[in-house]
């Protein structure tokens, strides 16, 4: 043996088997045979075999596809792990091997599991944005590569957003993976399987290979076939007598593990597996004797509602309807599923014909099942099931309509109801008053929870008319059946809610009332019924809203003043303090359109002060810097909100209000240049000073610069100026009647720069015309004459009229300038020591009372103990008959001094 299988050269492996083969052989020949190079081409042609066997060539595009199959595995399970750093590495990494694989792409198109991966990778990154809460709770790592994943992947999924689109409208087709083609060296193309392959090589192929291995030993000139196969029979035999010794011998590659077989002795349960999406659509010719495999039907093990032979009564119906209810609400519970129980309920009914009470009942109990969908108080149902929502019940009231006879009993016991009884009422326990209010309730949570400037909030908007489609009918149904005053004021005070904020535009046609005419009505009825304070109170409100927004100034503040809400409405819930803040600001609003400054800048003051106007208004949640929110009280405020579409114009608002601001602050300041006076508006000042502070200033882009921008021109009398700058800004065509509005704003400017005007430049003139100011400021002489002897009644400026002259005599009696200073510094010097003797008498009040009066000048000075000594000596020279001239003269002085200052 030793000679026909010579050892491995440098193994000790195979050095130690070829010492243990037999000792009798080792002894008979001690010489050995000499080493052939036959033999070493035997062993490197046998260990190259075993690779051969198990070797899979693959193509550039498999090979392609396999990197970008591992890449998107790693991402799909970062994602559920939610590690976004680690997920933004993997998107990273698939773009650079998307790129790489460019040239196999475009010949064999884009895989469809990467459009997969992308376009669920954007939708899991939105989630997560979305969610604030959750996303307060990541680490600054993951948080950080959150937004930037968030644009890249925006970015880069522009350049598929056909695919995309196609993706999440046949999300079926798309697989999770590339499915790759793995094919072996040769193929036998006849296969008895009707092609079907597996992974294992078929026995004809095994031939294959060891008929190529053994030519090819022949062609490189080793040894002949048969010499190869004289060699390995005799091995063979020599060898299995002892031990089970395969034909090749103790091989290196006999003892190594290969991975390959493990792979292929184990089925590919990914390949094979069919997913249930998919499983519907997998059909096969018939011509070859197959059939369409359908998907897998769950509701074929479902268990049904009734038996087959079993006898469908009302009484049943009811049972059923009982037990479903007993579950609704429990964790785990199928809400779908209850919802379409109920939806089958009702059909079966109709179908068996078991009486309108029944099926009433039913649909009633489908839109309790609706409503419990969402067991969430924070968000908002589906679209779809709010259209179903009101799908039932519009069928429901229709039918409830059609059928006067059956009463739906709030709060009543179910063992009370008559569904079958013709000779009683027919009865179902039941309120639609209360679901449309639920409904109502619904709507305003979907449109909170929907994106104000996109298109599904305005195709939801829509909704708004059938929904006050089915509050008309639920009221006509509520007046025709006579129901009581507390059931009338509720459902009318749903149709106040939906009106009160909607501008009249007068374009509907001349028969029907008017939205003046119908709050009047509805209003008038709640005052006259209702016998809870809210209802009243929301009532008012919405009446002095609807006012107020129609310009009718006159009557929303005198109905305001007489009900005396402002006195009570501290006690009142949140949403009706919402409503009173929007109700105050609508007023001020109206004033302001109406020309009433003073009474719009009052109004306004309180909510534009407190620098929270979002909260206030409940139109959003401004950032708190001094204290942050916690989770609970932000989930609160948000539930608080009222929907986009009927916020007010905070701009506007701001902008109103600073105007009126200036129109009296500018007057003022000019008036009082040198005196100390309580500020009307601090947010007008505070502008004023940002805009001082500002190194370059520029044309007026912002709001707030065209108001700074305004007032320096009214400082200098420049009404054209201020006029222009302030009626520039675009946010006035947002007012109803702007051109109105404008035409006042552009008056009032005149008015007020004519005041600030005289009160800058009245000390330049001895006497000035009439005509010049008319002339200068566009104004009518006897609007001139108007305004200037209003300010003299008001002791705003010192002058006369000469009649014989027509003119405006102005009188010296105002002091001047460091006149006013040196009173000012008078004052503040008066308060100071004040404040400084005080100070002394609550430390040394023995020293203070024996220094005899409070107002002279040793109480309060720094050196008190040397005149305190002074004094000492002069009472002492005083009774020895010596009186010191020095020093009376100097507390005389001193004595004078002060009642001087003083």
């Amino acid at each position: 043996i030793n000679a026909e299988w010579p050892l491995l050269p440098g193994s000790r492996f195979f050095a130690q088997i070829g010492d243990s083969d037999s000792d009798t052989s080792s002894s008979e020949s001690e010489v050995e045979a000499p080493v052939t190079k036959a033999p070493l081409r035997q062993y490197s042609s046998i260990l190259d075999e075993s690779d051969e066997e198990k070797r899979v060539v693959r193509s550039g595009k498999d090979k392609r596809y396999s990197e970008i199959n591992e890449t998107i595995k790693a991402i799909r399970n970062h994602k559920k792990i939610k590690d976004i750093a680690k997920v933004q590495e993997g998107f990273i990494s698939l773009c650079n091997t998307y790129s790489k694989s460019k040239g196999v792409i475009d010949k064999n198109g884009c895989p469809r599991a990467f459009i997969r991966c992308i376009a669920d990778l954007e939708q899991y990154i939105q989630s997560i944005w979305d969610d604030k809460e959750g996303r307060k709770k990541l680490n600054k790592t993951n948080s950080k590569a959150l937004g930037a994943l968030r644009q890249n992947i925006r970015k880069y999924n522009r350049d598929f957003v056909s695919e995309i689109e196609d993706y999440h409208k046949n999300p079926d087709t798309y697989e999770e993976v590339i499915e790759e083609d793995e094919q072996v060296e040769e193929q036998d193309d006849s296969d008895d399987d009707g092609g079907f392959q597996t992974s294992a090589p078929s026995a004809s192929k095994l031939t294959s290979r060891k008929a190529r291995t053994s030519s090819s030993r022949v062609t490189d000139g080793v040894e002949s076939d048969d010499d190869s196969d004289d060699m390995w029979s005799d091995s063979y035999s020599e060898s299995s007598s002892e031990d089970d010794v395969p034909a090749i011998g103790y091989t290196a590659a006999y003892f190594l593990k290969r991975k390959d077989d493990e792979k292929k002795d184990k089925p590919d349960k990914r390949k094979n597996k069919v997913r249930p999406q998919a499983a519907a659509k997998v059909s096969i010719t018939e011509e070859e004797g197959w059939t369409t495999v359908s998907g897998f039907d769950k509701t074929q093990k479902e268990k049904p509602l009734f038996e087959d032979d079993t006898e469908i009564t009302v009484e049943l119906v009811n049972r059923k309807i009982a037990e479903l209810s007993s579950i609704r609400g429990r964790r785990g519970a199928n809400r779908q599923k209850h919802i379409e129980t109920f939806e089958l309920l009702s059909d079966i009914c109709i179908k068996e014909n078991l009486g309108i009470p029944i099926v009433a009942k039913c649909m009633y109990h489908t839109c309790q099942a609706i409503f419990d969908y969402n067991p969430s108080l924070a968000s908002s149902m589906k679209v779809e099931i709010w259209i179903q929502l009101i799908a039932t019940f519009d069928k429901l009231l229709t039918l409830l309509q059609e059928h006067r006879e059956i009463h739906l009993v709030e709060n009543m016991p179910e063992e009370e109801e008559n569904l079958e009884d013709t000779s009683r009422p027919l009865t179902v326990s039941g309120s639609i008053l209360v679901t449309l209010e639920r409904m109502d309730d619904e709507f305003t949570k979907l449109l909170l929870n929907l994106d104000p400037h996109g298109t599904e909030y305005v195709a939801r908007l829509a909704d708004e008319s059938k929904l006050c489609g089915l509050i008309q009918r639920v009221k006509r149904e509520l007046e025709q059946r006579r129901s009581p005053y507390n059931e009338m004021c509720r459902v009318y005070l749903r149709e106040i809610e939906h009106l009160y904020y909607k501008y009249d535009y007068g374009t509907g046609p001349a028969d029907e009332e008017n939205s003046a005419e119908k709050m009047n009505k509805l209003c008038k009825y709640i005052y006259r019924h209702d016998d809870t304070d809210r209802i009243r109170t929301r009532a008012m409100l919405c009446h002095i809203y609807h006012h107020a927004l129609h310009n009718r100034l006159n009557e929303g503040r005198d109905l305001m003043l007489m009900s005396h809400l402002q006195q009570s409405i501290s006690h009142a819930d949140d949403p009706t303090k919402i409503l009173h803040n929007r109700t105050m600001v609508q007023l001020g609003l109206c004033a302001f359109r109406n020309g009433n400054i003073q009474q719009a800048h009052t109004t306004l003051n309180e909510i534009q002060s407190s620098q929270k106007s979002k909260e206030l208004l409940a139109q959003g949640l401004s950032n708190q810097r001094m204290s942050e929110r916690n989770l609970e009280q932000e989930r609160r405020d948000k539930q608080k909100q009222i929907p986009f579409h009927m916020h007010i114009n905070l701009e506007l608002l701001e902008y109103s209000y600073l105007t009126c601001a200036m129109l009296l602050e500018v007057p003022q300041m000019a008036a009082h240049e040198t005196e100390q006076r309580k500020k009307l508006s601090r947010t007008f000042h505070y502008q004023l000073r940002n805009a001082e502070k500002s190194p370059l200033v520029g044309p007026p882009d912002s709001m707030r610069e065209h108001l700074v921008a305004a007032a320096k021109a009214m400082m200098k009398g420049d009404w054209r100026t201020c006029a222009d700058t302030l009626l520039a800004h675009k946010v006035w065509n947002l007012m109803t009647n702007a051109a109105e509005v404008k035409a006042m704003l552009r008056h009032k400017v005149k008015e007020e720069s004519l005041r600030t005007y005289m009160f800058t430049y009245s000390a330049c003139y001895d006497s000035i015309s009439p005509l010049a100011l008319s002339k200068m400021f566009e104004l009518t002489n006897s609007q001139i004459h108007a305004l200037l002897s209003k300010m003299i009644l008001n002791d705003e400026l010192k002058a006369s009229w000469d009649k014989p002259t027509d003119l405006l005599i102005l009188h010296r009696a105002e002091s001047s300038k460091l006149q006013s200073l040196a009173k000012q510094t008078a004052d503040k010097l008066n308060y100071v020591m004040e404040n400084t003797e005080k100070m002394i008498e609550q430390r040394v009040p023995s020293i203070a009372g024996s220094l005899g009066t409070k107002g002279s000048m040793s109480s309060g000075l720094p050196w008190q103990p040397t005149w305190n000594t002074v004094y000492s000596q002069q009472q002492a020279s005083k009774k020895s008959g010596y009186a010191g001239t020095g020093y009376s003269t100097y507390n005389n002085y001193g004595s004078s001094h002060g009642a001087q200052v003083y």
